[in-house]
């Protein structure tokens, strides 16, 4: 298959499938008490008319999970939470996903874990690897393995697993086909990498039951889904939850499905959507109106532009809180970003607002990023595109709900 067909084949396979990462996504009404698993597929290359993210929002997200209070730990701590192997994990625990095998996962996503000490999974189909020159190579795959990354698999060729999707066939058919489909690429991955493989990512979240019975029977420890939810014990280790991200997720919506709430906040400085004359010993605060009812040990403040962990004040006496950076920013548009744990209810709450600043060239198109963001959003807003740094504007769409559980 040449690379532009096996594109356009992966980009309508990937267009069809949108209802089934849709179905079990919901917006998060309280903070999820478990460990969330999120779910990337490719980070600017090949151009995908759905699952694709800019390298500049990959970025942000990461960036966001390392300052604001979460911990990104490997996929097995997540498993053996779920199965009680594991009695507790770090606070805010998040698992980093990628599935397919494109070639973003190595030359985008590696690199800038690698810089982060930051551990994650690929979740690849040995069928597409070196058939075109948007996919991954064993030799991009050996060398992520032998770093530290977690190779699992994806099945062999990335069809529908469930019976449902081949009732034409026979019992005794479809048998053979999945064993295939499941141990081959298995026993591929491990030649390939050295390093056993334990789960498996259904294609396109599709599964049921006897599916999963054949996954374990396969020798699989456990398997993921595409649908939204935290994990927690007592998890269905053949039905681990997942957050997929794709372009028309905005920041807003990012965090509102790790589990953040609005927080009112007033006094910024700079305020939104100012231009700030220099960038010298620039101080970037916040009032929290109602800081009585804030945990005073959960309360931040970033500027997510900023390179590694700015130290901060707060004033738990009056909600006055303050960072001061000095002239190692990057990009035209700024934003910060103040976050706090409720205190009696224990949710998670967020506001942030952008700035801009002079003569620092092209970050993100300033008309198109409201300046102030209260929170996170309520609903599930409409998959409109949103630029870097921003929060594209919302309307409230009803859920479409799939059938792949």
């Amino acid at each position: 298959m040449s690379s532009s067909a096996l594109r356009a084949s992966m980009a309508a396979i990937l267009l069809a499938a949108a209802p089934l990462y849709a179905a079990g996504r919901r917006a998060a009404e309280s903070e999820p008490p478990g460990a969330m698993i999120l779910c990337y597929h490719i980070v600017e290359s090949p151009s995908d008319p759905l699952m694709e993210i800019s390298h500049e929002t990959f970025l942000q997200q990461i960036r966001y999970l390392t300052v604001t209070g979460y911990t990104v730990v490997p996929l097995r701590d997540i498993y053996e939470y779920s199965i009680g192997e594991r009695t507790s994990l770090p606070n805010k625990a998040v698992a980093v996903t990628v599935d397919d095998g494109w070639r973003s996962a190595y030359t985008e996503i590696f690199p800038e874990m690698q810089k982060l000490h930051l551990p994650f999974t690929v979740f690849i189909y040995p069928k597409i690897i070196g058939q075109t020159s948007y996919a991954l190579t064993w030799k991009q795959i050996r060398e992520m393995a032998e770093a530290g990354v977690d190779v699992e698999s994806h099945s062999y060729s990335h069809p529908f697993l469930t019976r449902r999707r081949h009732e034409s066939w026979s019992n005794g058919e479809y048998a053979t086909w999945l064993e295939r489909e499941l141990v081959e690429s298995k026993k591929i991955l491990e030649k390939e990498t050295g390093h056993p493989v334990s789960f498996l990512a259904y294609p396109y979240g599709d599964y049921d039951h006897y599916l999963a019975r054949a996954v374990a029977r396969a020798g699989y420890l456990g398997a993921l889904t595409c649908e939204y939810g935290s994990n927690v014990p007592g998890t269905n280790p053949f039905r681990l939850h997942r957050m997929a991200i794709d372009k028309h997720m905005d920041f807003a919506a990012f965090r509102h499905y790790l589990g953040a709430h609005p927080m009112q906040i007033a006094s910024m400085k700079p305020t939104p959507g100012e231009t700030v004359d220099s960038i010298d010993a620039l101080t970037i605060s916040a009032k929290l109106p109602n800081y009585r009812r804030l945990d005073p040990k959960s309360v931040g403040i970033a500027l997510l532009s900023m390179p590694g962990t700015v130290p901060y004040s707060y004033d738990a006496r009056n909600g006055e809180i303050s960072l001061t950076v000095g002239d190692d920013l990057k990009g035209t548009l700024q934003r910060a970003l103040v976050w706090a744990t409720d205190a009696k209810s224990g949710r998670r709450v967020e506001a942030s607002w952008t700035f801009q600043l002079p003569n620092s060239g092209p970050f993100a198109d300033p008309s198109t990023c409201p300046a102030i963001d209260p929170g996170a959003l309520p609903t599930l807003p409409t998959r409109t595109a949103a630029p870097v740094g921003g929060d594209a504007a919302a309307t409230e769409v009803p859920f479409h709900h799939g059938s792949n559980r």
